[in-house]
Parts: structure tokens; sequence; C-alpha cells
């Protein structure tokens, strides 16, 4: 197959970034640098591109494709069990990064692939982290994530309904990226979001603030002086998150991302 024949087919799916797909999939799986694919249409017959371009034409992420993306400046492995890491999200590592002092411990809950947690402990000193998850797919990744990039020994992962009961101790920082998008949003989402956990895209409530709201009754005390709640949110949640903080004695600061949308929610005793 050459490049332009796997671009056609992508493009024919009604895939946008059909150019870059391709030559991803050629460089990581065909051993084709990207600089080989400039002015040029290379040609591989190795079974594993002619796969991944079947799997990216039915609109599978090119993330699980791989097996792994970019997160911060960090690199993660991915699979199904997890929801794929996203640049919005950076916004809240970087708040955690820049706020944590040296020492701190802190809670991840839904954490996923355990990128917030894990970029967080890789560019801080001496913090440790709970990473809380009700999936066990997505424990069993997240603790390879932390072996991979160095931080096995500063986090702990649990599975567990993080909408049950608090995780013990006090933390001197709360980050979560829940479930927040609603069941009619959902529906409208793009093909490739529908190959990752639904669970953990579709907030419960009309709203989707369900998980806003029991993890903000759980932890609001369990802060330390100075400390944080950070949630990632959706752009048309921030008055929801005010009405949340409120509501718990706390302040609820919005901090918007890089398209001026409103993103993270940071909720201080």
């Amino acid at each position: 197959m050459k490049l332009s024949e796997a671009t056609h087919t992508l493009r024919a799916a009604g895939i946008d970034s059909a150019s870059h797909d391709a030559r991803i999939i050629f460089s990581e799986l065909g051993g084709i640098s990207i600089a080989a694919t400039v002015g040029t249409d290379p040609e591989s017959s190795a079974p594993s591109v002619i796969d991944a371009i079947e799997r990216r034409a039915k609109r599978e992420p090119l993330q699980y494709i791989i097996g792994r993306v970019d997160f911060y400046r960090e690199k993660y492995t991915v699979s199904p069990d997890c929801l794929i890491p996203r640049q919005d999200t950076e916004l809240l590592v970087d708040f955690a990064v820049k706020n944590l002092p040296r020492g701190a411990r802190l809670a991840d809950l839904c954490t996923g692939s355990g990128c917030i947690a894990i970029s967080v402990l890789c560019n801080t000193t001496d913090t440790t982290a709970v990473c809380a998850d009700i999936s066990a797919g997505a424990i069993k990744i997240a603790t390879k994530n932390s072996e991979e990039n160095g931080v096995a020994d500063r986090a702990a992962f649990v599975r567990c309904d993080v909408l049950g009961e608090a995780l013990d101790g006090e933390f001197f920082a709360v980050i979560s990226n829940p479930p927040y998008v609603t069941e009619r949003a959902y529906s409208a989402l793009a093909p490739e979001i529908y190959f990752e956990p639904r669970e953990a895209f579709v907030g419960g409530g009309e709203d989707g603030t369900e998980f806003y709201e029991r993890i903000t009754e759980l932890y609001h005390g369990k802060i330390a002086p100075r400390g944080f709640i950070a949630y990632e949110i959706g752009y048309d949640q921030a008055d929801a998150l005010k009405k949340i903080a409120q509501k718990y004695a706390m302040s609820c600061e919005i901090l918007k991302d890089f398209s001026g949308l409103d993103r993270v929610a940071i909720l201080r005793n």
C-alpha cells in the first residue's frame, strides 16, 4: 500500500486528519521516518500498516492503534480500557504542577490512564499520589504508565467507586477529570469517541455534574490548608460548579483553555 492510497482511504472514511494519520501509521508501524514521507510516496506491505489503515478507516482512534500518546511532557500507553489523554486536560495538570508545594499528597479520582497524577508527579518534587478508578483495566494501564514514567514508588492505585466513600487521609489537592458529558451531548459526538469507555464520558444527572457534587461533598473537609480541589469541566458547567462550591462554603475560580472556553474549576476552602 502506498502512502497516497492510505491517505485516500482515510479521507474517504471522513477523516479530516487523513494525511497526518497515514504518515504516523507508516512511521510508527512501517519503520518509515516522517521526513521520508515529505514530497514522496513511500510504500509499505507490512501487515501491521495495512491493518492499522483498515482500523483507522473504521474510525478507531489513532492513539489506540499506535498504543500510546504524548501528554504534557510524558508518554502514555493507552488502550480501550481508558480514556485517551487530551490536550485540554494539560491545563489541569499545569495548574497542579505550579501550585503544589514540595512533598504534597494528592488524590487523582477517575484516574483512567493515570496521566494527570503521573505527569504531576513527574514535574514536582517529593509529591505522592493516590489514584482511584472503578475500572480494573484502567488501574492496570495506569500502574504500567507509572512504571514506564519512573514514578511507581510515589503512586498508589486503588480500584473503587469514587462516588462511594472518600479515600483515607488528608490531601493537599484532589484532582479529577470525571465523567461530565450529558447523555444528549454524548449521542452527538464524533465516531471515534464510541471506541472509548462510555463510563469515562457520561456524567450523572441532567447536567452531568453528579461526580463534581459527590466528590466535593466527600473531600471538602479533607483538603489541607491552602489546598484545593481541581476539576476539568465542560465549557457550559462553570455556573453549576460555582453553585456546588457555594453549597460547601468553598470559593470557585474558573480557568479558560487556549480556545477561551471554561475548562478547569479550582475550589478552595
